[in-house]
C-alpha cells in the first residue's frame, strides 16, 4: 500500500453502531450526529448489534440502557467479554434520569461514559471527542506498521546477506568480528568504517574495554559465561562508542568458537547497528505518553465545563449557548498548541482569535510572549468568559464601546506576566448579585486570584502569573 492509500484510509469515515428498540431514537441520533460523516449503523437489539458487529468492524457503540429482550449491560458484558470486541468504546445513553449507582455499575462493567437525556449538541460534541481520539489512534498505528514495515524491510535484506555469506566476508553489511576470550579483537570485517568509522587494521588488536561505557563490561562477562556453561549462542544490545565517540547501540548475536579439542578459544560475533530503531522506538513511546496525557487532560476539562455548566444554569438554551461556546474556545487553544512548533501558544494569536469580531472596537498592546500549552488551554477559556460578558452586557454589547487589552513582564525576584482587561464607553457596569459559574471557572483555571473592578466607567480585569507556569510545557505522564 503507497503512502496516498495510507493517508486516504486514516481519513476514511468510522462505523458507529447505535443501538435502541425505538425507532424514533434512532432516526434522532441519527440526525444528532449526520453532520460528523460517519457511518452510522443501526440495530433494535442486542441480537441485532452482535450480528453486526461480527460482520463489520466498529469503532463506537451508542446504546440505550434498558430494551425488551436484553439491555445495555447485557450488551456491554458480551462486547468486553469477547476478544475481538474487549477494546470497542461503549457510551450508555438514557432517556431519562438514573440513579448515581446505575452509573457506576456501568463504569465499573467497561462503559467510558452514561449519558442521561442528551441534547443534540451535547451527544454530538462527545462522539467528536471519541472520533478524533480514534482518529488520532489509527494515524499513531499507521505510522507503527510503517516504521516496522521499514525495519522488516532492512532486517530481511540483511538476513538475506548473511545466508549468502555464511564466513567473514568484505561485503557483509553488519560488523562480522572475532575475539578471544579476554574479548581482544582477532579479526574484524571491512564494516567496521562504515558503522564504527575505524579502519580494519585499527580495530584489530584493541580490546572491548576500550570502546564500550565501563558499565558495559559485565554484561559481556555475563553474555561469555552464559556461553561457558553450555548455552549455544547469546543475543543482546550493548553500546559502544563510535572513533568520533558517538554512542551507538549494536544488536549482536555471539557464539563460541572451538579449537580441534572442543574446547572454547574464542567468540564469534555479528554486531547490527539498530541505533536508528531504538530512537525511533524512544519517540514512539514519547509521542503515545504525550497523546495519552493531553486526551485525557482535554477530557477532564471537558466533563468539568459540561458539568458545572448544566449545575449552575437554569434554562437549557443558556446552558446550550455557554457550553457550545465553552468548548469552541477549549478547541481554538487546542488547534493553537497542536500547531505551535513546540507546542506553545503566542498570546497575542489567542487574543486576536477570540476578539477577531470585535477588532474594530479593541485595542491590544504586549510584547511577545509564548504560552505552554497547558496555561494556553486555560486561559482561552478565561478569555473567552471576558469576551463573552463583555458582548452581552459590556463595552463591546454597543458600536461605540471599547475595550483595552495590555500585559507586560515585570521583573523581580521571578519575572511575571501582568495582563489587564478594560472596557470603556459602555453600559453602566454594577457589581453582579452572585458569582456565576464564568467567575469561578476564571479563578480556577488562573490558580492565581485575579483583580475585578466593576467601574461604573466599565469593566476591569487583572492578574498576574508567573512566567514559569505561563511557559511550563506539557509534560507526558
Amino acid at each position: 500500500m503507497g503512502e496516498g492509500d495510507d493517508k486516504a484510509q486514516v481519513r476514511a469515515p468510522i462505523n458507529i453502531l447505535l443501538v435502541d428498540d425505538t425507532p424514533a431514537k434512532l432516526v434522532a441520533y441519527q440526525a444528532a450526529l449526520a453532520e460528523l460523516g460517519q457511518n452510522l449503523l443501526t440495530a433494535r437489539s442486542v441480537d441485532d448489534a452482535l450480528g453486526i458487529l461480527v460482520r463489520t468492524n466498529v469503532a463506537l457503540i451508542i446504546t440505550d440502557v434498558y430494551m425488551p429482550g436484553g439491555d445495555g449491560f447485557q450488551l456491554a458484558k458480551l462486547v468486553r467479554d469477547h476478544p475481538r470486541f474487549e477494546n470497542i468504546p461503549i457510551m450508555f445513553v438514557s432517556g431519562a434520569a438514573r440513579p448515581e449507582a446505575e452509573h457506576l455499575r456501568a463504569l465499573s462493567g467497561g462503559v467510558i461514559d452514561y449519558v442521561t437525556v442528551p441534547t443534540a449538541e451535547l451527544l454530538r460534541a462527545k462522539v467528536k471527542i471519541f472520533i478524533e481520539l480514534f482518529a488520532k489512534e489509527r494515524e499513531l498505528a499507521r505510522l507503527k506498521n510503517e516504521l516496522e514495515a521499514r525495519v522488516e524491510r532492512r532486517t530481511k535484506r540483511l538476513a538475506e546477506s548473511e545466508e549468502r555469506y555464511r564466513s567473514l566476508v568484505d561485503e557483509a553489511n553488519d560488523i562480522v568480528a572475532t575475539l578471544d576470550l579476554d574479548f581482544r579483537f582477532t579479526s574484524v570485517n571491512p564494516a567496521v568504517e562504515r558503522i564504527l568509522g575505524y579502519l580494519p587494521r585499527e580495530f584489530v588488536g584493541t580490546t572491548l574495554r576500550e570502546h564500550v561505557p565501563p558499565d558495559q563490561l559485565t554484561l559481556h562477562d555475563a553474555m561469555l559465561r552464559e556461553k561457558l556453561e553450555g548455552k549455544s549462542s547469546t543475543t543482546y544490545e550493548m553500546q559502544i562508542f563510535s572513533k568520533g565517540r558517538q554512542r551507538l547501540t549494536l544488536e549482536v548475536n555471539s557464539k563460541l568458537i572451538k579449537d580441534e579439542d572442543d574446547k572454547p578459544s574464542g567468540i564469534h560475533a555479528i554486531a547490527r547497528d539498530v541505533t536508528e530503531r531504538k530512537l525511533a522506538e524512544a519517540r514512539q513511546t514519547v509521542l503515545i505518553r504525550e497523546l495519552q496525557h493531553r486526551t485525557k487532560n482535554l477530557l477532564a476539562v471537558t466533563q468539568s465545563i459540561v458539568t458545572n455548566t448544566l449545575e449552575r444554569t437554569t434554562s437549557a438554551a443558556l446552558a446550550k449557548e455557554a457550553i457550545v461556546g465553552r468548548l469552541h474556545a477549549l478547541s481554538r487553544a487546542q488547534e493553537f498548541v497542536a500547531s505551535g512548533a513546540s507546542g506553545g501558544v503566542p498570546l497575542r494569536e489567542l487574543v486576536d482569535a477570540e476578539l477577531s469580531a470585535f477588532a474594530a472596537q479593541t485595542s491590544v498592546e504586549g510584547i511577545p510572549v509564548v504560552l505552554g500549552g497547558p496555561f494556553a488551554q486555560q486561559f482561552a477559556l478565561v478569555l473567552h468568559e471576558l469576551a463573552t460578558n463583555a458582548a452581552k452586557y459590556g463595552s463591546l454589547s454597543v458600536y461605540n464601546g471599547r475595550l483595552v487589552i495590555k500585559w507586560r513582564i515585570r521583573q523581580s525576584d521571578e519575572p511575571w506576566l501582568e495582563f489587564s482587561w478594560q472596557e470603556r464607553d459602555g453600559p453602566r457596569v454594577e457589581r453582579p448579585h452572585d458569582q456565576g459559574f464564568g467567575s469561578r471557572l476564571i479563578a480556577s483555571a488562573l490558580h492565581h486570584e485575579p483583580k475585578v473592578n466593576f467601574d461604573p466607567r466599565g469593566f476591569e480585569f487583572s492578574v498576574a502569573v508567573p512566567m514559569s507556569e505561563v511557559m511550563q510545557s506539557t509534560k507526558p505522564h
